[in-house]
């Protein structure tokens, strides 16, 4: 089973150094041994499709992939579009069922986002993957959260269609696909919280830290005024972002109406705090290599196999991982390309591996992840991330107005 082991692999035990010698790379020191290569990176940005709410219609642009030359595809992905998972003593949609979605669950908005993020992947890789699915060719992973799990599914019935000889129902046009998730404890590449103990220990440490403490001590104010209003306990920047994610999931509602204390505090004022909340994840170089290194090192063993011709199955063309925001902090963080932004729903950041006259190469492409920068990051390939099509902003509507759907719950 494929699965990164962080208590073998040197992010959790003893540091890996090869020939004697270390990579001064922040985030993953002493991981690539001599053999790393730095280049200069720019960024792919791949444009938005039209809004949920206007169109049903995937929009497929994003560029063309050089698909003579493309070996391999890996994509990590945040979940789309959600309910709320937790509340506070004050919301005033505390009693809510969050019908018909439930709470945590994606709302119909993500699920049509994350099914034109299939088709996207379909337009763009249709030549390369072929027609027909199969568990050689395609790996698809997520963590064992509802919300990521549906998008996964969601995302493959958009990328996957039975080809004719795969129809089992003609009025079905399904094709069912092997998902792979570890529970939470075990999860070692994801969401590897609960899995590696020196992760936990030196996040604690990071929490304690004079920075974190002055930060905390420069919002003091805010964070009692906010306590005052919502009943909630704010003693840390990670208790607003916790807030901060019910308040953006509830505005993602339709029929939900933000109270109207927030006008004055969200998102602008809260979102310092919740910047360093994803901050705080990946606050120490040991931090960015446990967190973010495992994926990372996965990927390139991924991507050396197929060079060398070791892979098993040797048919698989593409990876696919669906997680959460702070996996995408860290994964970006691993590459020193976070931004300290944070990611949107459906985020998407995209590793493709190209080989042109024997010689390899990968391009980074993102969809809503990736600043519009250039940035050195070490690869065992050449690697460029090219500006292609800017990210469309999000709509965020703000409704402020007192609405009858309010005064029902």
């Amino acid at each position: 089973m494929e699965k990164s082991d962080c208590r073998t692999s040197g992010f959790c035990g003893k540091k890996i150094h090869s020939e004697g010698k270390r990579i001064m790379y922040r985030g993953l020191s002493s991981l690539w041994g001599a053999g790393v290569v730095y280049t200069w990176l720019a960024v792919i940005n791949i444009a938005e499709g039209a809004p949920a709410a206007v169109s049903r219609d995937p929009d497929p642009r994003g560029g063309s992939v050089d698909q003579e030359t493309l070996r391999q595809v890996t994509i990590l992905m945040r979940h789309g579009e959600r309910a709320p998972v937790d509340t506070y003593p004050e919301d005033p949609y505390i009693n809510n069922s969050m019908a018909p979605y439930g709470w945590g669950q994606l709302t119909n908005k993500g699920r049509l986002n994350v099914y034109n993020s299939g088709a996207f992947l379909r337009h763009r890789y249709d030549h390369f993957l072929g027609e027909s699915y199969s568990p050689n060719k395609f790996w698809l992973q997520s963590t064992s959260s509802d919300r990521t799990i549906m998008t996964a599914m969601i995302l493959s019935s958009a990328l996957w269609k039975p080809s004719e000889k795969q129809m089992f129902k003609p009025e079905l046009s399904w094709q069912p696909v092997v998902l792979h998730y570890w529970t939470r404890i075990d999860d070692q590449l994801l969401i590897i919280w609960n899995a590696c103990p020196k992760l936990t220990l030196e996040r604690l440490r990071v929490d304690n830290s004079t920075k974190v403490r002055q930060f905390n001590e420069k919002n003091r104010e805010m964070y009692e005024e906010i306590e005052i209003l919502t009943g909630k306990s704010i003693k840390t920047a990670e208790d607003i972002a916790d807030l901060y994610g019910t308040l953006h999931a509830e505005e993602q509602m339709d029929n939900l109406v933000l109270p109207p204390w927030t006008e004055e505090y969200f998102p602008d004022r809260m979102l310092p705090a919740v910047i360093m909340s994803y901050g705080m994840n990946v606050f120490t170089e040991e931090l960015q290599k446990l967190a973010g290194g495992p994926f990372v090192k996965k990927v390139l063993r991924t991507m050396e196999q197929k060079r060398d011709g070791t892979l098993t199955p040797a048919d698989r063309r593409m990876f696919a991982y669906v997680a959460h925001d702070s996996t995408v902090v860290n994964v970006l963080s691993a590459l020193e390309l976070w931004d300290g932004k944070a990611p949107g729903y459906s985020c998407m950041i995209i590793l493709e591996l190209h080989e042109e006259n024997n010689r390899w190469n990968v391009q980074v492409k993102s969809k809503k992840c990736l600043p519009k920068i250039h940035k050195r990051a070490p690869t065992p390939f050449p690697t460029k991330l090219i500006p292609l099509l800017p990210d469309i902003p999000e709509k965020r509507p703000r409704l402020r107005d007192p609405a009858p759907e309010a005064e029902k719950l």
